[in-house]
This record gives C-alpha cells, structure tokens and sequence, in this order.
C-alpha cells in the first residue's frame, strides 16, 4: 500500500497521526470493535460485557486462547496494563477515558473498568486505536524503546521499519481468527506525491493507495482499478494556531472562515465528491447539527469582522501544506484567493508530509491545512480534544475557552441522549462563534486498489484493515 506519510511511533499512548494509527490497528486488537455501520460495537478480544445499572462498571470477558504474535499468552494482566496506559490522563487520548477511576483484574478471564460518573462513549472510545492492547512483558523489556518494537495479537506483526520509507509487517502464525490473515506480507510505503501513487497503481507497482485525488477517479476506474469511497466522516479544515497574532483574536479568525469559497473548493477541487461543511463534525457522527449557525462563504461579513480587529486593514499569514498534496494545496490557493478580497495575503509553505505533522505535534506553525477524520461516531472524541485546552492544548491549536471545556465534560457524563443533542448542539454553535478552525468541506476518504485486491473495505470511519484482504 503506497501512503503520503511514514508513521511515527506503534505506541498508542503517544500517538497523534493517522498513519501511525492505521498501522496499529493491524498490529494490534482491542477489546471491542466498531460494527459495520458504526452505530455499535461488535467483538474482538472481549466475546462480551456489561455495565452496572449505576453505571458505574463495565465488567469484560477476555477471549480465551489468544496469543501475542511472539508465541505467548494473552492475559488478563496484559489487558489491564494496556487499557492502565490507554486511561492515563497524561497521555495524549487519556481525555477519551476521563471518568475512568481504574482497570482492574476480576478474574483470570475478566477485567473490570470502575468510573467515577455514568460515562456515555465508554464502549466507542474503547474500540479505537487508543485502547489497543500489548504485550505487558514485552513493553517491560524495552521501556522508553517500547514503541519501536510493538508486540500485539493483530494479524500483521512488525518486521521492519525503514524510517521515512516503509514499513513491513509480516503474517502473524498465532492469530486468533483461524485462517486469517491471507496475505503473507504487508508492506506500507511512504509516497508523497499524488500522481506517483496513482501512476504505481495503474502500473501494479503498488496494489492499495490512499488520499485518491478526486480529479483521477475516472483515470483508476477505467484503468481496471477500483475506487472505495467512504462519506460523512471526515471534514477538511484549516486549522489556526491560536496563540499567534493576530490569529489569537475571534474576529481575526471567523473573518478568514467567512473567506472561504466552500463551493468553489467542492466544485473545482473534488469535482463533485464533497460538498460544503455546514459542522465542525462530519455529518455522520452522533448529534451532528447543520442547523447551528453554520459559516458560509461571506465577503462583506469577513470585511466587517475583521474592521473589528486589530488588524482592520488586513495582515501577512502562513499556510502549511504537505508536499505533493495537490487537493489540500488547490484549498489553500482557492482560500487565498478569497482571503485577498479582504486584505489578507496568504502564503503557501509546501513542506514533506511528515515533516508537516511534526510542525503542528510540536505547535511550530501558524495555519495548518488538513482533515480531521472521526475514529468513533461518538462526538466526544473530536470535541472533547478540539475544545478542551487541557487536552493536547486543544489539539495543538491553544485554543482557551472555560465554558466550552466545561459544556464538554458535562456532555460527556450525560446518559439522556436529548440533553447530549443540547448540548452538543451548543458546542458546534460555540465553534462557530469562536473559529478556532475553519472547516472547509465534507470530504469521503478514498482508497483504490487494482482488481487483483479483494477484500479491502474501510470501516464506516474511513478505518481499514488487512485481515480479511487477499490478492
């Protein structure tokens, strides 16, 4: 599979990028995953569960007779470890455990999760890559080096990583789903640029890639490849660093969304795949609400907020963008574009992809061109790090705001799902008063793979594994 980006790390615990999250979710297994219209979860290393009527505790049986891809046991101690670690609030996910008070060891097929609070997402936050489980022992061994060398119980163990080029994983023997996997050797390979992976698709150097450019659609599907289209989890954005003037004021910030051409971006740039964000959220996650006050693309109202600010006749800026990403460069040209008309001048920074995720981890950028795609349908996940500035400081954006975090936390603890819609509501309207981002348009995740692929179907999140694919 030919992928825009290398990975970073196979810890959970420290992770923040989708490749590395997509490469853990073939290494490892966690407790429950999400079913294939994504509105529960199914089984995986729990064959069930139950939750306290005070809701209070969630009690899991372990699937007996699985084993670590190295030959060993897995046990309830390595599931209590993993989900231990998973649940720290000083991690980078611990935000989508927060009421948990512990994971402890009933017996020796049973664990249990005691919560301070009836806790809502319990079940979706714990089918992400987040709450994967591993080798106790093994990460034992290697301490602080433990997320080079993961050992998990998925169907495609690590065999080599060649940073900044690939990744190899090899068949797991031990894996618990007799049969599976079918292919004997996974390989992800960073290709940056979107018309080389497109042109090693159709040469059948490569047999999946990811970030399919919508203006080649037509070319894979009359090349005898096939094209898998994933709607309503994901939402293009431009994301501001907040803590930089004059991006540090509201006005600033709403003036450049009401700047963006939504349909022109929808129009021009995905060719009729996408179509104009009306949310924060994608349109398939719980309590989504098109009806909040949605930002529009609005001259005369981005001239009249930023009249308001303290840069009233207009400012220089930079925008970030992944080299060879022709899509999300086509949405920042679109943008500056817009932007121009009310006197702000953008600039286009083209940098490696990776290289790219690395400037926004460690805060180092001004604006950052991306997507944000749901792991769960459940809004805590995106909100509760996006608006909580405790939380990766609002994912990376410094984004403050007390009344919404607390909204947040009250949402989250919220068992009535028409006081969830509330509130949820509330916060999409927050965002739309505050703009600590600007979403764009609502876009599909597309893959392709040649005709040889079967089996390859990404999940309802975007999310895709390799067990059940053959060739």
């Amino acid at each position: 599979m030919a992928r825009t980006a290398d990975i970073f790390t196979f810890d959970p615990y420290s992770t923040e990028d989708d490749p590395s999250i997509f490469t853990e979710l073939q290494i490892y297994d966690r407790l429950v995953r999400l079913s294939s219209n994504g509105k529960s979860v199914d089984p995986e290393l729990a064959t069930s569960w139950k939750i306290s009527p005070d809701g209070l505790t969630a009690t899991f049986s372990i699937r007996k007779g699985v084993k670590f891809s190295d030959g060993s046991p897995l046990t309830v101690d390595d599931v209590v470890f993993s989900l231990s670690r998973a649940t720290d609030q000083k991690g980078a996910w611990g935000f989508l455990f927060s009421p948990v008070k512990s994971v402890n060891k009933v017996d020796d097929s049973t664990v249990a999760i005691q919560m301070s609070e009836p806790f809502a997402p319990l079940l979706p936050a714990l089918s992400t890559f987040a709450a994967s489980i591993y080798s106790k022992a093994n990460f034992e061994k290697w301490g602080k080096d433990a997320g080079t060398h993961p050992v998990g119980t998925g169907a495609f163990p690590l065999e080599t990583w060649r940073k900044g080029s690939e990744v190899v994983l090899d068949r797991n023997p031990n894996y618990w789903q007799a049969g599976k996997p079918h292919i004997d050797r996974l390989i992800f390979r960073v290709i940056g640029d979107d018309n080389t992976r497109v042109l090693q698709l159709l040469a059948g150097q490569v047999d999946v890639i990811d970030f399919v450019p919508p203006n080649q659609v037509q070319q894979i599907q009359s090349g005898n490849g096939k094209v898998y289209r994933v709607d309503g989890t994901s939402v293009a954005r431009f994301v501001f660093n907040n803590r930089m003037k004059p991006l540090d004021e509201a006005n600033v910030r709403c003036a450049m969304a009401y700047a963006v051409d939504r349909e022109a971006v929808a129009r021009n740039i995905y060719f009729g795949y996408a179509r104009p964000a009306l949310s924060i959220l994608p349109s398939t996650t719980f309590y989504y609400d098109p009806k909040t006050d949605p930002i529009g693309y609005d001259v005369q109202k981005a001239k009249a907020l930023l009249a308001q600010s303290s840069v009233p006749n207009g400012f220089e800026t930079m925008a970030v963008v992944p080299t060879g990403n022709s899509t999300w460069l086509g949405e920042a040209e679109i943008w500056a574009n817009g932007l121009k008309q009310i006197g702000v001048n953008l600039k286009i920074q083209q940098v490696e992809a990776t290289t790219a995720q690395e400037l926004y981890n460690t805060e180092r950028y001004t604006i950052r061109v991306g997507a944000w795609t749901n792991d769960t349908p459940d809004p805590d996940e995106y909100l509760g790090v996006q608006l909580d500035y405790t939380v990766q400081n609002a994912l990376h954006t410094g984004y403050h705001s007390d009344p919404a975090r607390q909204l947040v936390l009250s949402a989250r603890k919220e068992m009535n799902p028409q006081k969830r819609q509330q509130m949820y509501s509330e916060l999409q309207r927050v965002v739309n008063r505050d703009c600590p981002i600007a979403y764009i348009v609502e876009v599909p995740r597309l893959y392709a793979s040649t005709s040889a692929v079967k089996g390859f179907a990404p999940n309802s999140q975007g999310k895709y594994g390799f067990e059940n694919v053959s060739k």
